[in-house]
């Protein structure tokens, strides 16, 4: 039972993982000609407009995308299902309408705020539209997520990477129309998606609404959009204070080195994308709950803190080479953001408590924490250690997401949790990953002998990983996988 259940999940976050993989080589593939065609201070422009349509990604939603999903298994007749599907698209459009009219109006205002300038207007504007057009899909796309529909899925939102990415080479680095390039594919991708969607997946479903799935849908919701401002907080504060505390040069530099970093979201969202309908499925098996998800966080802190590893001893080498020379230091916060990364996965699976207890409130709370944190950090780190310091601040506060989880969904779900393999796991990856970044940082001018050293620490830890982390059953069954 267990390996059926572990076999569904593998499967589907690895085509998942598919799609993510394809969409971040292709963004790492234009990087180094994106990297010549715009300046350190461009990319701090972009950083900066970008996280004004992520801040308010939490309003369009009204954070439905959860309560959809609880709505959804919890409907016995699946000839129901659509209208909730297309009740929450119904939502979102009238929504997304409001609060883009309140954007047009104030972007000069908010242009200034953050540029001290209003130069920037449209540009606000034109991002904005572009997350509109994403929350008004997001419910189909919501919709083969919880059917497992893995396949359609990436083939829908892989493509849509394909034709943003090659609209953003056409007004880049044909075009040169530089940051109103970039933006303006971003949108133009967006609005082709909601009429390819419609086409794949929403006319397909029979189309009605219900007014009174209006209120449900945003009561269950609405608390978890104060947890995504507080996700904001940790992903974008710094951002802010960098361009503040430094300069906008710096910025840029740091959200290079901060995109390579977050290539490990391939790993995570893979598994984030998986996992909500997957646990959603145990909403009433709480026994056989128990074992599963206790396996499912032994496994994923093993695979994705060997990816951990990875990203630490690839940082500089492939900063190096793919960045033009203004950017090579951004290799620093490589490794520390993707492990940041590695442990939200490990606070999503703390998560399902809460979840069915229809407690949302408790994650939003878990998450300001974090934020706090992340605040509080930045704000002493960014002065000391520059860059470095903020890629510390993000790493800790993602620390606090699982650990304050655990403290809450344990008495909410008991879960047989694999806590000694769990500790030497975390100690072998920690110890790894210290020792790399030790050694790169002795990376001047000659390459070679760091490179070697950090190949001695990773001979050492992947053998360690298969002898002493896995059982003698698992490691019969990893010999039976390669003979096949």
């Amino acid at each position: 039972m267990i390996k059926t259940a572990l076999f569904r999940l593998g499967k589907n976050s690895f085509i998942y993982g598919i799609g993510g993989a394809f969409n971040r080589f292709i963004g790492l593939f234009l990087l180094p000609f994106f990297t010549r065609a715009l300046s350190p201070k461009d990319y701090g422009i972009v950083a900066l407009i970008s996280l004004i349509a992520v801040v308010m990604s939490g309003v369009l939603s009204l954070g439905t995308g959860n309560s959809m999903g609880l709505l959804y298994y919890n409907e016995e007749d699946i000839t129901k299902r659509p209208t909730i599907i297309w009740s929450n698209f119904t939502l979102m459009v009238g929504n997304g309408i409001f609060w883009y009219s309140i954007v047009w109006l104030f972007a000069p205002t908010v242009s200034i705020l953050m540029f001290q300038t209003s130069e920037y207007d449209n540009l606000i504007r034109l991002a904005f539209l572009a997350s509109v057009l994403r929350a008004i899909t997001d419910p189909w796309l919501a919709f083969l997520r919880m059917e497992e529909k893995a396949k359609q899925y990436l083939f829908l939102t892989v493509g849509g990477a394909i034709l943003t990415t090659a609209l953003s080479a056409l007004f880049v680095l044909i075009l040169h129309l530089g940051v109103v390039g970039l933006l303006l594919a971003g949108t133009m991708g967006s609005a082709i998606m909601v009429g390819v969607v419609w086409l794949f997946v929403g006319c397909k479903l029979n189309f009605h609404v219900d007014p009174k799935l209006f209120l449900p849908l945003v009561r269950i919701g609405f608390p978890s959009i104060f947890g995504l401002f507080a996700f904001l907080v940790i992903d974008y504060a710094d951002r802010q204070m960098i361009e503040r505390m430094l300069s906008l040069t710096d910025l840029g530099v740091y959200s290079v080195g901060y995109s390579f970093g977050m290539v490990m979201i391939i790993a995570t969202s893979a598994f984030g994308t998986a996992w909500p309908p997957f646990f959603m499925s145990y909403i009433k098996k709480p026994d056989e709950a128990r074992q599963v998800f206790g396996r499912v966080l032994t496994y994923y802190v093993m695979g994705c803190g060997s990816l951990v590893v990875l990203f630490f001893f690839v940082a500089k080498p492939v900063l190096a080479i793919m960045t033009a020379p203004l950017f090579h230091d951004a290799w620093v916060v490589v490794g520390l953001v993707a492990a940041g990364y590695m442990l939200k996965g490990c606070y999503l699976i703390f998560l399902p408590g809460i979840y069915f207890a229809k407690k949302l409130k408790w994650q939003s709370l878990i998450e300001w924490l974090a934020a706090g944190t992340n605040i509080g950090l930045n704000l002493w780190l960014i002065p000391k250690y520059g860059i470095l310091g903020a890629a510390i601040a993000t790493f800790a506060s993602y620390l606090t997401l699982p650990i304050s989880a655990w403290i809450i969904s344990h008495r909410l779900l008991e879960v047989d949790y694999q806590w000694r393999r769990l500790f030497a796991a975390s100690i072998l990856i920690t110890a790894s990953a210290v020792c790399i970044h030790m050694i790169s940082t002795r990376m001047v001018a000659n390459l070679l002998d760091p490179l070697l050293w950090n190949f001695l620490v990773l001979t050492l830890f992947f053998p360690s990983v298969f002898l002493v982390l896995l059982t003698s059953s698992e490691r019969d069954q990893v010999y039976r996988i390669f003979k096949k």
